[in-house]
């Protein structure tokens, strides 16, 4: 039993299913009714009543024998991010920051003990975006990650830290409990985290957290480019000098926003 079940009791099953086959969907981008039914453990006839319901709702695509995520998820996930008040908050200061840097620049919250990027903005010198809105990372090795075990209490690290297997991804990703929280340390000291070849080889990252006046953690704010482009200068000091400014102006609107509340 995980810890959400754990909180809200019963669960219905099939419901739990679902999710189980939807997040396979969503991992592996495509896959067939074969490849479902062995990851979740349902035999094919029992997967295959899903799916034909979830395409039926327009939750799924199938093409060649495969299912995709529909776009009816882009209706859900629409509405959910329009309701996040940091979404609203700090969308044009991304904007802003992959204007002047460049780069990929990615509005990222945590929920789940996962980092879920909730907008992003690409710079000049993208071909292409290296991720998408609502992607899913980890924390233990990425930037907006690290950032967001640096701000959250000690309990809470080593909660998320005891429920998740450090994935080694490349040479450089930490691995061991005791190396991270060492740096979590070194982040909460320098206000900044960094990804060198963490996550992906030949990508480096850099993030900031945010957070109210109050101290809750309300999200990230990293950027992201190739080696060739963030050399040690860019990736050390000018990109975290850029997006500390940033981050500084979304925390005062957020200040701004929490006073005009109340007013």
């Amino acid at each position: 039993m995980n810890e959400r079940q754990a909180d809200t009791g019963k669960t219905i099953q099939s419901i739990e299913t679902m999710i189980r086959l939807l997040d396979v969907i969503r991992r592996r981008e495509s896959v067939g009714v074969t490849e479902l039914a062995n990851e979740v453990g349902r035999s094919k006839s029992t997967v295959h009543h899903y799916l034909r319901t979830l395409e039926l709702y327009d939750c799924l695509e199938k093409s060649d024998g495969t299912y995709q995520l529909g776009l009816r998820f882009l209706t859900y996930g629409g509405q959910a991010r329009f309701r996040q008040r940091i979404y609203q908050l700090a969308k044009s200061d991304v904007d802003q920051l992959a204007a002047e840097t460049g780069e990929q620049v990615r509005l990222v919250v945590e929920r789940g003990g996962h980092g879920i990027a909730i907008y992003q903005a690409e710079g000049e010198h993208l071909d292409y975006p290296r991720s998408y809105v609502g992607s899913v990372d980890e924390l233990h090795c990425t930037a907006a990650g690290k950032a967001f075990l640096a701000a959250l209490s000690p309990d809470r690290v080593a909660e998320l830290l005891a429920e998740t297997e450090l994935v080694g991804y490349t040479e450089n990703t930490i691995t061991d409990k005791d190396v991270l929280l060492e740096e979590l340390e070194q982040i909460r000291s320098r206000e900044v985290a960094y990804d060198d070849e963490e996550r992906t080889e030949g990508i480096r990252c850099v993030a900031v957290a945010i957070t109210s006046r109050s101290g809750e953690l309300l999200g990230a704010i990293s950027v992201s480019g190739p080696t060739d482009r963030l050399t040690d200068e860019r990736f050390r000091s000018k990109i975290p000098s850029q997006l500390q400014n940033i981050v500084g102006v979304v925390e005062i609107n957020t200040t701004y926003s929490d006073w005009a509340d109340t007013v």
